[in-house]
């Protein structure tokens, strides 16, 4: 979540991610993630991972006035400054609302495109199922960059760009399911009631491809009431060296695992822009390029803990790369689902 600063506001909070700095609404962005390691997570963003800003629908923290773009009219995919305008280039994903689950690396992909244009939607689909893509250069110390697309798997071909004053991301390229920063909301079971749900699995596979630098790969989960934004809950599979999640690390629950997920995790919650965080983060240094889990066995971990957040519905399931910094070369999500049941 992140902007561009000015005052932050709840909408500028929920544009781009949860590491540290965050805007509200914006079109694109997940909440933001909390800022440099020196700021303890304090410094800004709303929910979400450390450093970047959580995403909103409608804009961030910047004007966040968004691009239109030929596939949406979302304003300003990605939330943080203006957008960009610029034409849409990937093609629509056929339709379909329930996910086979046929696993990673097996998914049909439908939907490609390729753009340097700061904010760009893309509508894509996997096996059928519709998601949507944003670029989302969403940070105030964006540069530039250039992302290709088909289905659910993108790359950050290339990418230049700095942290904001306040920790924020430069940008947050996303794949998302349901209902969240941009005014599209694909088919794809999302949001749906937490009570109706049996089961919400995911799984996403992607490849550093040898960066090492100031990036996180994060999971953006929004919960609400089917409409409205209430928090955050973030799984980060990387955890950079400079920057970290929104919040405090909760010294109650260091070193924890989570029912029926692989690995161990690091916790941290607090505020991002009036709204709680949740994040479970991998060890710096032990990154993890693969995972399939039960989103809901995080909602029940957290409320297990006395960490839940309000929200009766789990609004959407996003994963992208929060970049505080570039130089960023080929970075590639490889493959994403959601199957909701």
């Amino acid at each position: 979540m992140a902007r561009s600063f000015a005052p932050l506001t709840l909408a500028a909070a929920l544009a781009a991610g949860c590491s540290g700095s965050s805007d509200d609404g914006g079109t694109g962005g997940t909440t933001g993630s909390g800022g440099p390691s020196s700021t303890s997570g304090s410094a800004g963003g709303d929910a979400g991972s450390s450093s970047s800003s959580a995403s909103g629908t409608g804009g961030a923290s910047g004007s966040n006035s968004g691009a239109s773009t030929s596939a949406s009219s979302a304003a300003g995919t990605g939330g943080g400054g203006a957008g960009g305008s610029g034409s849409a280039s990937s093609s629509t994903g056929t339709g379909g609302t329930t996910n086979p689950g046929s696993g990673l690396g097996s998914g049909r992909m439908e939907g490609s495109g390729r753009s340097s244009e700061r904010y760009e939607t893309g509508l894509v689909s996997r096996d059928g199922t519709p998601y949507v893509l944003i670029t989302n250069g969403w940070g105030p110390g964006f540069g530039s960059h250039t992302v290709s697309w088909e289905g659910t798997s993108f790359t950050v071909e290339s990418m230049s760009g700095s942290a904001g004053s306040m920790g924020q991301p430069a940008s947050y390229p996303t794949v998302f399911c349901g209902r969240y920063s941009v005014p599209e909301v694909p088919d794809c079971g999302l949001p749906a009631p937490s009570r109706s749900i049996t089961s919400l699995r995911t799984g996403w596979r992607w490849a550093k491809n040898g960066n090492e630098g100031e990036y996180n790969a994060a999971y953006d989960i929004w919960m609400g009431n089917g409409t409205r934004l209430q928090g955050y809950l973030m799984v980060w599979l990387r955890d950079p060296p400079s920057y970290q999640p929104a919040g405090q690390p909760n010294p109650a629950h260091q070193g924890v695992t989570v029912a029926n997920v692989p690995g161990t995790w690091n916790i941290w919650n607090g505020m991002v822009n009036g709204l709680p965080i949740v994040n479970w983060v991998r060890a710096e240094g032990n990154d993890s390029y693969e995972i399939e889990f039960d989103v809901m066995d995080f909602v029940r971990d957290a409320e297990m803990r006395g960490l839940s957040v309000p929200g009766d519905h789990v609004n959407a399931v996003a994963v992208g790369f929060e970049i505080w910094e570039g130089p960023i070369t080929n970075l590639k999500s490889v493959d994403f689902y959601v199957d909701v049941n």
